[in-house]
């Protein structure tokens, strides 16, 4: 019984963020997400959607489209679509390794608008394979009318337009480059989620939450003051890698930016 009004609860709330998805396929991968966690894939309350991707009309293999159900998408690099491993019938992106560090792996998501200050709402689906090294990041960028060169330096690379990173290493995120911030656990080889609540007011804030079938974690983190320009020209979220340490194979699926009203 717990587990039907489970999975009718996944059914009402990823249905509307996983346009031509098969998404009952979801289902059965994340049922054994505890009730909370659950709750991340859905809208919760009222608000407007700013970016949601959708892959299912790419030819596998292909870069994604520009435009994506809401807002577009941009690319650097190796991001092909393709079908996650463990669920062959949910297609996302894939991010291949990539060959020098002038030569960036990048999904740009750019947000169909930029309201400036508010509550914001960003998750996605990922899977690591065990087999992948290096770090996968998910920078949170200011609106991409300014966009800084490639350089050598993953901080130059973000070209002071990012307000907060996640660094995904082995089995843990770090925020910021800040060793004392690691938190939380995921696994490899299964699909696992990441929430990230932006509070953009004077006093900007975020919390993070990874939850899905073997990861766990909260954290929260005080945006620097420093920062706030970049925050409230929020405008684009990246998943990529750019050292060639991080040589890696990674995929996303299901990414969505929402604006609570």
């Amino acid at each position: 019984m717990i587990d039907q009004t489970l999975d009718s609860a996944l059914e009402a709330g990823i249905r509307p963020f996983v346009t031509g998805t098969p998404w009952r396929a979801l289902i059965g991968k994340i049922s054994q997400v505890p009730f909370w966690g659950l709750l991340l894939l859905t809208a919760g309350c009222a608000s407007t959607t700013l970016f949601q991707s959708n892959f299912d009309s790419t030819p596998i293999n292909q870069p994604p489209a520009h435009a994506q159900a809401v807002g577009t998408a941009t690319v650097e690099g190796s991001v092909l679509v393709a079908a996650l491993p463990d669920t062959p019938s949910v297609r996302g992106v894939r991010f291949d390794p990539i060959s020098s560090p002038n030569s960036p792996t990048a999904l740009h998501c750019d947000l169909l608008q930029h309201p400036a200050d508010g509550t914001y709402v960003f998750s996605t689906l990922l899977f690591l394979p065990s087999k992948s090294g290096g770090i996968l990041t998910i920078s949170f960028d200011r609106a991409p009318a300014i966009v800084s060169p490639v350089t050598k330096s993953k901080v130059a690379f973000s070209g002071g337009q990012q307000f907060m990173h996640l660094d995904f290493l082995s089995d843990s995120v770090r925020i910021d480059d800040d060793a004392s911030t690691t938190f939380g656990k995921f696994p490899r080889d299964q699909v696992f989620i990441v929430r990230v609540t932006l509070n953009i007011n004077a006093s900007p804030s975020a919390d993070i939450v990874l939850s899905g079938a073997g990861a766990s974690g909260q954290a929260h983190r005080n945006l620097s003051s420093g920062l706030l320009p970049n925050a409230l020209q929020f405008g684009a979220v990246r998943i990529w890698t750019v050292l060639t340490a991080d040589n890696q194979t990674f995929y996303a699926a299901n990414i969505v930016v929402t604006r609570k009203q």
